[in-house]
């Protein structure tokens, strides 16, 4: 959870960690003791970390929580919203809230690993022919463990790498436009595939019968497609650019890649353990692992000696007193998010405006091919893709009857998450780009990646057209 500002240590940041490590800790009893003690405590738990945390809100938490009191009071005066709908909608939030925070356990273990930062830097010094799919495919890879936070050190890796390789050279801005495309297209992308994206672990919650092997089957090879698509963009765009010299990559970090694949196979191990010990999704399993993970990851960067047991006491601390009240502010947006989406579809009524838009005569992959389109769209009124996620994705399991295949439907709002990450301007890792980089936020998707954008739907069509007649 890189986009943040640490707080000085004091009773607010202590108070907070306590807060946000109990919703944690809710959160996955509740996972497994669903009593609706266990869900009121969280609820209250979220409620009271919303208040404490208004000092450090920027306008997009202010805006997301006056939406959720219109929403709610909208919905109760019309009668629109039931309290099961509300209440469905707290649930929704402090699971996001709890959800983001222990993913971002991962991040913090990763933050300090060498190997990582090794591949990264491997990846950032490719030359022409094979960097895009080093960066592209690498970035995503990253992203299981990193999530967002592969954005803040790779693009200043790129950055810092184009100017030590070729200070002052003419050609340095277009190395930074191609460099930073492939890992925002790469990035955006994963979320089809990736066993830890929120998109998908959050429509799972929501949609009936998702059959999540097939569907990272089917994200994985889209995701090839796609970057294939925008090698070749890339290629043909930047057909005439030559390079005054050849850039020599540095040697393969075998030993680094190794122990960041080991740490991702690791992850995996322990998520089958805790779905099979528990007989629960995917999800549980992945909440369950990032406390070990990050326990375990980080005293086997630090080794057992005096030495490094006083540096992972340390970096403990960080983490806990610094590093988690600091990301409330996070946990508040994709709470916020969470319950707009869910208590927004319950208002809309989903079984009319379905029969009035004639869904049951429309073929599948129409539906499936506009989806993507739809919720992009949408993002443009600074509607977060979680919250829209979450929207279409409540919209839906409110039919009667899906309009087609469950696992379909939520790869092609998943896909709508992806492309609104390269054509939205308000995107969160658009904005976090513009920030650790400097890059303005409409450059980076109108400027560089609309055309890309463009081709990404062009392929989703005949993608779909093929998974509808199997």
């Amino acid at each position: 959870m890189p986009n943040r500002t640490r707080l000085p240590r004091g009773r607010y940041s202590f108070a907070m960690a306590f807060l946000l490590i109990a919703i944690m800790g809710v959160e996955l009893v509740s996972r497994q003791v669903a009593t609706p003690a266990v869900h009121y405590l969280a609820w209250s738990i979220m409620g009271v970390v919303a208040l404490m945390a208004a000092r450090q809100y920027g306008a997009r938490e202010v805006y997301l929580l006056v939406v959720c009191a219109a929403l709610t009071g909208y919905g109760l005066w019309s009668g629109r919203a039931t309290t099961a709908g509300i209440l469905g909608g707290l649930e929704q939030g402090a699971f996001l809230m709890a959800f983001i925070l222990l993913l971002g356990l991962l991040h913090e273990a990763a933050a300090t690993s060498p190997s990582v930062r090794e591949v990264g830097a491997y990846l950032t010094r490719q030359p022409q022919g094979r960097r895009y799919y080093a960066l592209n495919a690498g970035t995503s890879i990253l992203t299981v463990l990193f999530n967002i936070g592969v954005v803040s050190f790779l693009v200043p890796l790129i950055q810092k790498g184009i100017e030590r390789a070729t200070p002052n050279d003419p050609l340095n801005p277009i190395r930074e436009r191609r460099q930073v495309s492939a890992l925002l297209r790469g990035f955006a992308w994963a979320v089809i595939w990736s066993p830890t994206a929120v998109a998908p672990l959050a429509l799972m919650e929501m949609l009936p019968n998702v059959d999540r092997s097939l569907w990272i089957a089917y994200g994985g090879v889209l995701f090839v497609m796609i970057m294939v698509v925008g090698a070749l963009e890339d290629k043909l765009r930047f057909r005439k650019v030559r390079a005054a010299r050849k850039i020599v990559p540095p040697p393969l970090p075998v030993g680094a890649l190794l122990r960041f694949l080991a740490a991702c196979g690791w992850l995996m191990a322990m998520i089958t353990v805790g779905v099979l010990l528990t007989g629960d999704t995917v999800v549980s399993g992945l909440i369950m692992a990032c406390p070990a993970m990050l326990v375990g990851w980080i005293v086997v960067q630090n080794g057992v000696s005096p030495e490094g047991r006083a540096t992972t006491r340390k970096r403990f601390g960080e983490i806990l007193l610094d590093d988690l009240p600091s990301s409330a502010p996070l946990g508040v947006t994709l709470a916020a998010s969470g319950f707009v989406g869910r208590v927004g579809a319950e208002i809309l009524p989903s079984a009319e405006l379905a029969a009035m838009l004639g869904m049951n005569n429309v073929p599948d992959f129409i539906i499936l091919s506009a989806l993507p389109i739809v919720l992009t769209l949408l993002s443009l009124l600074a509607f977060s893709p979680i919250m829209l996620a979450i929207f279409f994705g409540s919209f839906f399991s409110g039919l009667p009857e899906l309009p087609t295949d469950p696992t379909l439907l939520a790869l092609a709002i998943s896909c709508g998450w992806s492309l609104s990450m390269t054509a939205s301007p308000f995107a969160t890792v658009v904005l976090l780009t513009q920030q650790v980089g400097d890059i303005p936020a409409r450059r980076l998707t109108w400027g560089w990646n609309l055309g890309f954008s463009a081709l990404t739907v062009a392929t989703m069509v005949p993608f779909f057209w093929v998974l509808t007649q199997l």
